[in-house]
This record gives structure tokens, sequence and C-alpha cells, in this order.
């Protein structure tokens, strides 16, 4: 699994908002001592040094890109290795994660403020993605080509995650718009078309998981949509939009409800994946890091 799937899986979950992903070339040797075995001094050298390494790299996977003038501004390529793996590819889930950390960045360090161009970019490339035409699993298309193209091949697809993510990032950013006295017109299309999605898809079993290997309903995936309707319908309420509201706050109280059989009481944990309907069936210990 690419870097960005895994670290997304790890980091998002602790509290569903948000990730830095690295990718790229591998991370150079520190000088100085193990930072686990070096003192405060050193410790702190190495974060302040792996954290301007990591903005680097997260900014230099978000198109445009000189090397390829056919990217879209604003697509988040999960890896630049196009052969053996290829993951050259805008994947929602994480291009959603990864925007949502620069938003964090914006809201923490205002000289930051410059990355609002790229997450208008991002929010045009939304735009396209939202309105391709004959998607076999419409808004839950797991990847995309850099150029916006759909991608055609075989893969555990229907992945439904991705769009409450997006919807959920977008919501971020238009609050963030808000405080700043903008206009979010532009935006609440796009943050209704992912969350109604959601509101009518979250029940079933198809879905595809993190891991890209299990059909089921999976609780990382529910989590996920649970907090992208959570902040929705706040939004919603915000803007009068009452109706979306109720919609929204109806379908996290079956959502709620839902969560509380993903508990195994035997084993004493939380179960990943329940009503499997596909894809790998080894997975007996229903114990995935996700």
């Amino acid at each position: 699994m690419r870097v960005a799937g895994l670290l997304a899986g790890t980091l998002f979950v602790s509290h569903l908002v948000s990730i830095p992903i690295v990718v790229g070339e591998r991370q150079k040797p520190f000088s100085g001592a193990h930072p686990l075995t070096g003192g405060k001094d050193e410790l702190e050298q190495w974060i302040r040094q792996q954290d301007a390494y990591s903005r680097a790299h997260i900014l230099s996977n978000i198109a445009p890109f000189a090397n390829d003038p056919s990217a879209m501004p604003g697509a988040v390529c999960a890896s630049p290795s196009r052969s053996h793996p290829d993951y050259y590819y805008a994947w929602t889930r994480d291009s959603a994660l990864v925007m949502n950390e620069l938003l964090s960045w914006m809201e923490h360090n205002s000289s930051m403020s410059g990355l609002q161009r790229t997450l208008e970019d991002y929010v045009s490339f939304t735009r396209h993605l939202q309105g391709l035409k004959g998607l076999r699993y419409g808004l839950a298309e797991a990847k995309f080509h850099m150029d916006g193209r759909p991608f055609t091949k075989s893969w555990c697809n229907g992945q439904t995650d991705g769009p409450a993510i997006r919807g959920y990032t977008l919501t971020r950013y238009a609050r963030y718009l808000m405080r700043q006295g903008r206009d979010i017109e532009h935006l609440y299309g796009l943050i209704r078309t992912d969350l109604d999605y959601v509101s009518s898809v979250w029940m079933q079993n198809w879905h595809c998981d993190i891991w890209e290997e299990t059909r089921g309903l999976h609780f990382y995936t529910l989590m996920a949509q649970r907090r992208a309707l959570t902040e929705g319908a706040r939004l919603a309420r915000m803007l009068e939009d009452y109706e979306a509201a109720t919609g929204y706050e109806r379908e996290i109280e079956l959502m709620e409800r839902r969560l509380g059989d993903f508990w195994d009481e035997r084993g004493g944990h939380v179960m990943t994946t329940i009503e499997w309907s596909g894809g790998l069936g080894s997975k007996h210990s229903q114990l995935d890091a996700q």
C-alpha cells in the first residue's frame, strides 16, 4: 500500500481531522543522534528538520508540475512514481487529507495564506471530478488520472470515505472563508453534493475499505462519514439550510446506532469490518490498523 494511504489510516482516525504525508525521495539520514536516544535539543532539531522536509514534499506532489503540464492544478499525486509501482494518480481520500492539512497550516500561520490559491485549485479540480459522467461508482471512485480522466482499470473501487473526507475538508475551508468575511457560494454546492451522496450510501455494505482489500461496512469509513455529516450539519444550520441540516442529523443518529455493531464483546475490541461482502476473506482477527 502507498505511503499516503498508510499514513491516512494511521493518523486521520485519531480525531478524523488532518494528516501530513511524505512522498518522493527517501528521508535523508539525520546527522545527529537518533531522536529517541539523543538529548532534548537533538530531538527538537530533528523535529524542525522533519517538519520542513515533510511540508516541502507535500507541496511538491500538488499540481501544477513543470514536468507534466497535463496535470490539473489542485490534483495531488499519491506518489511521483509512474512504474514499479505506478502510483501517479489522485486518490479522492488522500487528496482531501492533504488539503485538510494545508488548511491547518493556514489556520495556524497567517504567513501561509498564499496556500489559498492551492485550495482554490483543489476546489476547481473537485468540481471537475464531480461533473464526470458515466462513472461506475460515481462519487465513490477511488482514484483518477492526474489530468482528471477517470481510472478505468481493475481496482477495489467504491471507497465512500473519499467523498466524506472531501466534504469535510471543503466544509472546514468554507468556515475558514466565512471567518474572513468571504463568500462560499462556490463551495456549498460541492459540499452538498458529497454529503448528500454519503447520506444515501453509508448504510450499504459494498464499500471497499481503506486498505483496498475488503468489501463490507468499515469502522474507519463510517467514522469519517459521521464526522463529515456532523460538520456539514453545523454549516448548513449556519447558512439556514435547515432541510439539509435535519437530514444529515437524522443520518448521524442512525450511524451512531450502527457503530455499536462493530464492538466484539468476546474479543474486547472494535472490529474493522462487518457484513463482509467481498474481497479478502482471510482477515479473521478484525484487527487491521486503520
